[in-house]
């Protein structure tokens, strides 16, 4: 007998997932595309085009062929043809470098929880193109020499076991040096909260509800105070600050995206940075940094439910698939 199982909770949420970020992708990559005066970043762009507008057409395959309702996404009414530069094309090849990352993680991460073949071929397929686009984004900003490297620290001389508890420090007083996981884990979440920072500036000044405007300033702020947390523990431990991903913002007061497509790209970096804090916090040993993080990510929580409240209220919020209400059906026999 041929078995044709039908997508599983996981199938459905990895899919709508991916298919809501690579159309979101898109759009914001065809601005960078139209507005792009870097021939050497040509090649890179079209396959960032490439690899969203499979992911999507995949997703839409699969749904289709299962009878399940395809996500409204995110289409060519999110962006102004019309609308010129606000970021720079340094910034749009790290954007595709942040985007191609995330997107390789999200993808390998859902691979373990997904049983049908062709969900499990989209999803390993991802991965790699997403892999591929990540270290050609990678070489491009070498080549260039604006690659934003992680502080250095000297070799380790010898390999040993702690000693004693003094190791794990305390939330107050002098603290030991910090470890390369701790030190990775920092400069990866200060990279998150620069890209945002500088994407919300953006966003900020284009903006069209005012609601959304002062949304985005706020998220400006907290990502810059975010940022100096960080860099101030660096400076505390003597370690040499990483260049920024600051990158020159034009005048620009044309929206090139939706206020919806830049509240869900804000709500997204907002979730990849809790997500960043939390597995910060499950590898710092040193006390401090735990309470940093929980602090920070509290914080966050609370800037993203509140933006949350504002996608609802503007009907940009889409409904997630999900089981059904039994409850309800059972009031409507009443």
């Amino acid at each position: 007998m041929e078995h044709n199982p039908q997508l599983t909770s996981s199938e459905v949420a990895a899919m709508w997932g991916a298919y809501m970020q690579n159309s979101m992708a898109h759009c914001i990559v065809q601005h960078f595309a139209k507005v792009n005066e870097d021939t050497s970043m040509t090649e890179i762009i079209n396959d960032t085009l490439s690899n969203t507008k499979f992911v999507v057409d995949q997703v839409k395959s699969i749904f289709e062929k299962d009878q399940h309702a395809l996500p409204i996404g995110f289409t060519q009414e999110d962006i102004n043809s019309k609308a010129g530069r606000v970021y720079s094309d340094l910034f749009a090849l790290r954007y595709i470098k942040y985007m191609a990352s995330a997107g390789t993680v999200a993808s390998a991460a859902f691979l373990e929880v997904l049983a049908r073949n062709d969900v499990r071929e989209l999803f390993s397929k991802t991965s790699a193109i997403f892999m591929k686009l990540y270290n050609d984004s990678c070489d491009l900003l070498l080549k260039k020499g604006t690659f934003v490297r992680s502080p250095t620290i000297p070799p380790m001389e010898k390999a040993e076991y702690l000693q004693d508890e003094s190791f794990l420090s305390s939330l107050i007083g002098r603290h030991r040096p910090l470890t390369a996981v701790e030190l990775a884990h920092i400069s990866k979440n200060t990279e998150t909260n620069s890209i945002g920072r500088t994407f919300l500036a953006g966003f900020s000044q284009t903006a069209q509800s005012q609601e959304v405007r002062k949304f985005m300033e706020r998220g400006t702020e907290i990502a810059a105070k975010h940022e100096t947390v960080f860099r101030r523990i660096l400076i505390q431990d003597g370690v040499p600050l990483p260049t920024t991903w600051d990158s020159a913002i034009s005048q620009s007061i044309d929206p090139p995206f939706s206020d919806k497509l830049m509240m869900f790209q804000t709500n997204s970096l907002s979730a990849i940075s809790v997500g960043g804090y939390g597995t910060a916090i499950g590898a710092s040993l040193r006390k401090d940094l735990g309470g940093h993080y929980t602090r920070l990510v509290t914080e966050i929580l609370q800037y993203a439910n509140d933006g949350i409240k504002i996608m609802i209220n503007n009907r940009w919020m889409e409904q997630p698939p999900q089981n059904v209400d039994r409850e309800a059906l059972r009031n409507r026999r009443n």
